[in-house]
């Protein structure tokens, strides 16, 4: 579900493609000087929210509700991941999200949540000198397009794609489009 992935081969250097959390990871490990040729920061953000806001507060409430009557990820996987797609029809797709999502314990979702509500990396996109693609999805209501193309004004390197008819899972709900804009992009020279 979150993705943070280092890719490096004989012929090329080590490049960074965080999706979502991963994409925030990949933020932080940068800024704690972390080095790379490429990265492509995939349906993320630079700042959760408004950390210490009430809607960030609203956020952790509701996405720990589940937890505080006792379910598992298993028990809401479905729920939450077919409201993180444009296209509920695409079954198989939403299916392997689910399968994903439920082998997380409940307190390593809650970590992440509560980690989610903290991160703040905006004031740091500047400091990102390697080339960056940001890649929004055109209905992604996690990290929207409009915040996406935000952080690849304010990364001096970046480029913004945004992928159409798909929303926070894009990998997922559109991979031929996904994996193409990341190809594209990691072999540009």
């Amino acid at each position: 579900m979150w993705t943070l992935l280092f890719v490096k081969s004989a012929k090329s250097p080590m490049q960074i493609v965080g999706h979502s959390l991963g994409g925030m990871i990949a933020q932080s490990w940068l800024h704690q000087g972390g080095a790379c040729s490429k990265v492509v920061l995939a349906q993320t953000t630079s700042v959760f929210g408004k950390p210490g806001s009430q809607w960030n507060e609203d956020f952790l409430k509701s996405r720990l509700e589940p937890l505080e009557q006792g379910k598992t990820p298993a028990d809401f996987a479905q729920s939450l991941i077919e409201s993180m797609f444009f296209d509920v029809n695409k079954r198989p797709a939403i299916a392997a999200g689910v399968a994903t999502m439920s082998p997380i314990s409940a307190a390593r979702y809650r970590q992440v949540i509560e980690c989610l509500v903290t991160f703040n990396e905006a004031d740091n996109l500047t400091s990102i000198t390697h080339p960056t693609l940001c890649l929004a999805a055109e209905h992604d209501r996690t990290a929207p397009p409009k915040a996406m193309e935000k952080m690849s004004n304010e990364i001096p390197n970046a480029r913004f794609i945004c992928l159409p008819n798909a929303g926070h899972l894009a990998y997922l709900e559109t991979p031929p489009a996904f994996t193409q804009a990341i190809e594209e992009f990691l072999t540009d020279v």
